[in-house]
């Protein structure tokens, strides 16, 4: 279960949840309900609730790529009682920081987010990793750049940071589900909270520092960072440079099904509708009318 659930983890990021959605579905109802019904040892047992918890919350992210928050809620509510179960009070707290926190700034709660970051905070506390509390200091970060207090989101991100840091000079073994979470993956946070907060000069740098740090096969993300990249240099005025990075955004999107990724696409045309006159503007427009209509 567990390579199964890397797999489709790899194929989502490269392909987008479109495409790989219907395959975890019917891989939870055919197969792992089955073994849900089985008895065994309690620590097979709790190994088992342990994996299918983090199955259950890569369901619930692939329900948010295809726009249905709602039936992602009630996977993430399933994810954090199996981590219950498991005993792992580690995972519980990133499927509250990592997963509902992202749902929540989807769904326009901002205050709940860092409500969420710091309950995975108390929760977890003395069972993660430094790297899981970067992870966890970061989405508390974001809550405070929606609600537009710098303050706290500065010192939520200075607390990300430094436990990166931490994390990098090897202090405690990581477990699978938080090893993504590196430099590149902290930098894309920063950038949400910078131009959350208007600090486009800040969030362009760390835009460009997450690109520079993730793969190519992670083609959502990356378009993803394409779309804050060219957003920061909106409001840095930078239209023409702007317009430039967001086809780069465009035609990674063309390669991946992804409710998300067409979310910050949208956001994107908002923030350049005051300069809706400018020729390379109207030029960007057409390309996505013609993506639309392909």
């Amino acid at each position: 279960m567990k390579a199964m659930t890397q797999a489709l983890v790899d194929l989502d990021h490269q392909y987008g949840s479109g495409h790989v959605r219907p395959v975890v579905v019917h891989y939870l109802n055919s197969v792992v309900s089955g073994l849900l019904a089985g008895s065994y040892r309690e620590a097979v047992g709790r190994e088992l609730f342990a994996a299918v918890a983090r199955l259950t919350e890569l369901a619930g992210y692939m329900a948010i790529d295809t726009g249905q928050p709602g039936l992602a809620q009630r996977y993430y509510i399933q994810a954090l009682r199996l981590a219950q179960a498991a005993g792992d009070r580690g995972y519980g707290g990133y499927v509250l920081a990592a997963s509902m926190s992202h749902l929540a700034a989807q769904l326009g709660n901002p205050r709940e987010i860092a409500q969420l970051a710091r309950a995975a905070q108390e929760g977890a506390r003395g069972r993660v990793t430094p790297r899981a509390e970067a992870m966890f200091y970061a989405a508390e970060a974001r809550g405070h750049a929606l609600l537009g207090d710098a303050r706290a989101a500065q010192a939520a991100s200075g607390r990300a940071v430094s436990a990166l840091e931490s994390a990098d000079a090897g202090s405690g073994d990581d477990p699978a589900w938080i090893a993504h979470f590196d430099e590149a993956y902290l930098a894309d946070e920063l950038a949400h909270c910078h131009r959350d907060l208007g600090q486009a000069e800040a969030a362009a740098r760390r835009a460009q520092e997450s690109l520079d740090g993730l793969p190519e096969t992670k083609a959502r993300r990356r378009a993803i960072g394409y779309v804050l990249l060219a957003s920061a240099q909106v409001q840095q005025r930078e239209i023409e440079q702007a317009c430039h990075t967001g086809l780069k955004a465009v035609e990674l999107l063309e390669t991946v099904r992804s409710n998300r990724g067409a979310e910050y696409l949208d956001d994107f045309q908002q923030r350049l509708e005051p300069f809706r006159d400018e020729p390379v503007v109207r030029e960007f427009g057409a390309r996505l009318e013609l993506q639309a209509a392909a």
